[in-house]
């Protein structure tokens, strides 16, 4: 059929030049009934060819994982793969105008730039809505992931809820058996009050039991876990029946030790009073960071004891009053751990004050600053050197730097600074465009203050404080953690949420936790408090 096709489309030509050189009529029928033949045999094969695919798209419903199939048919252009009709319909425009474009002069075509660019114009479409929809696969697979992530969590806080109140229930129904003794009755009421504090400890340390990012398990989360679900499964059925007081009374006694071993928040508070404890061995052996923590908490009222337990307490209880807003919280975030640089942080002009306070939190460009200030117009023009959009790589920008590339008094400060040392000078690029994001999120964090133990310390103050501790990479270890805790604690109800704020920022608590801070480490499973 196509040989006669381009036979008959062929053939025409000697005889239309003939015709042109008499003066007669081009035989544009002919090639007219060509093209038309070709375009029949192109439609004809498009439509077997979607039918076979229609029959095995239907063939598929029946089997397992194809239970959504029927209904995804009817979303589908004549129930075909998606793209099959777009892709006919690009390739029969792309074949015609070709066709046309080599018989515009049998068919009296003079158009062939106009036919050119309505062909290319379809391909163009067509390769970018094959990039569209592909990119588009890609974010809506990305957000089915995050929907199921988010629905598993709520699945497992809803199950979390019901067996607390299952057990509550259960625990209520049997509350004091028919002819309990007053000793089976007052051990009952012991052990009622023990369940009610072990189910909240274990829906805490469920939230937090796994942190999110790079930090692993909370110590002891899993242990504590297993003993408490192992004391909750033997109180039930003894509060639902006829124990006898000697049963009662030793398990009630069982699970008070099983308390005063974990405290009141369980491996969260353990996860505090080991930074605590760690920031005061820290401060201990740095005269530094010991005299700024004496300085921030003994100007807020705290006391020098409570310093390092004062600095802890103050990022995790600033962190929970933010955690249920995300933007704020992402701030808070970038603020005590500086992250790297995140443009979407920062306000769309950065100004000279905001450079300045930029370069105060960057201790590889102190020698920018003097007597601790800094020029801000030297501070934003050293900003405008390393900044970029997008940011250079920062050892290629140290080199042109150094190199006399980047021009400015903010440049000629880092050539002065780093004169012969490279990566000296990529290391505080990095620093301070780090430093740039925490100043950045500080000042858009509308938190002047952080309440703890009846004192509040300035939020500027703190992230400085935080900052110059992290220094030492055990303190950046243990904030880090906190931070990522604190996250994962967004997952609690807002009972639960003032109950470990109130905890953390209560004076006795923060004086125990300076106490336990020069003891010996307590057990993983425990927490102070």
């Amino acid at each position: 059929m196509i040989p006669l096709a381009i036979g008959m489309l062929s053939g025409p030509a000697p005889a239309i030049a003939q015709d042109a050189a008499t003066g007669a009529a081009p035989a544009i029928p002919v090639a007219a009934l060509g093209v038309v033949l070709v375009l029949m045999v192109f439609l004809a094969g498009s439509w077997v060819m979607l039918r076979r695919l229609a029959r095995e798209m239907q063939a598929l419903a029946p089997q397992p994982g194809g239970a959504q199939l029927p209904g995804r048919l009817m979303d589908l252009p004549l129930g075909v793969p998606e793209g099959s009709i777009r892709a006919l319909l690009s390739i029969f425009i792309i074949v015609l105008g070709f066709l046309l474009l080599a018989l515009q002069g049998p068919l009296g075509l003079g158009s062939g730039e106009a036919l050119t660019g309505f062909i290319g114009a379809v391909i163009s479409f067509y390769f970018a809505a094959r990039s569209g929809d592909q990119a588009r696969q890609v974010a809506e697979s990305a957000a089915d992931a995050a929907r199921r992530a988010a629905g598993a969590a709520d699945r497992a806080m809803d199950a979390t809820t019901a067996a607390t109140a299952s057990l509550a229930n259960g625990a209520q129904s049997g509350a004091i058996a028919a002819g309990a003794t007053p000793d089976q009755q007052g051990w009952q009421a012991t052990l009622r009050e023990a369940q009610g504090q072990l189910q909240s400890l274990r829906g805490l340390i469920a939230v937090v039991g796994t942190l999110g990012v790079g930090t692993g398990a909370l110590a002891g989360a899993d242990r504590a876990l297993a003993r408490i679900d192992g004391l909750l499964d033997r109180i039930t059925p003894v509060l639902g029946g006829q124990a006898d007081v000697a049963s009662i009374g030793r398990l009630a006694e069982e699970a008070g030790a099983a308390l005063r071993d974990l405290g009141d928040l369980g491996p969260v508070g353990n996860a505090v009073a080991d930074a605590m404890a760690t920031v005061g061995r820290v401060a201990a052996e740095s005269a530094p960071i010991d005299g700024m923590l004496r300085g921030l908490m003994g100007s807020a009222g705290i006391g020098a004891l409570a310093g390092p337990a004062g600095l802890v307490a103050a990022v995790v209880v600033g962190g929970i009053g933010l955690v249920r807003d995300r933007e704020r919280f992402e701030r808070w975030k970038a603020a005590m751990l500086d992250t790297p640089l995140d443009l979407g942080l920062l306000p769309p002009v950065v100004d000279a004050n905001l450079a300045a306070a930029a370069l105060l939190r960057c201790p590889p460009l102190a020698a920018l600053a003097s007597q601790g200030a800094v020029e801000p117009a030297l501070a934003l023009s050293a900003w405008e050197a390393v900044a970029g959009t997008p940011p250079e790589a920062a050892p290629d920008l140290a080199a042109r730097i150094l190199a006399g590339g980047v021009a400015g008094p903010g440049a000629a400060a880092l050539r002065q600074a780093f004169a012969g040392h490279p990566a000296a000078l990529a290391d505080a690029i990095e620093d301070f465009r780090a430093a740039m994001t925490g100043a950045a999120a500080l000042a858009g964090l509308n938190l002047p203050q952080v309440a703890v133990a009846g004192a509040s310390i300035p939020t500027v103050a703190l992230a400085n404080a935080v900052r110059i501790a992290r220094q030492d990479s055990r303190v950046g270890a243990e904030i880090e953690r906190l931070v990522y805790m604190v996250e994962s604690l967004g997952r609690a109800d807002p009972a639960t949420l003032a109950r470990v704020s109130a905890r953390l920022a209560a004076p006795d608590f923060l004086e125990g936790a300076a106490r336990a801070a020069a003891a010996p480490p307590a057990s993983a499973e425990g927490g102070s408090g």
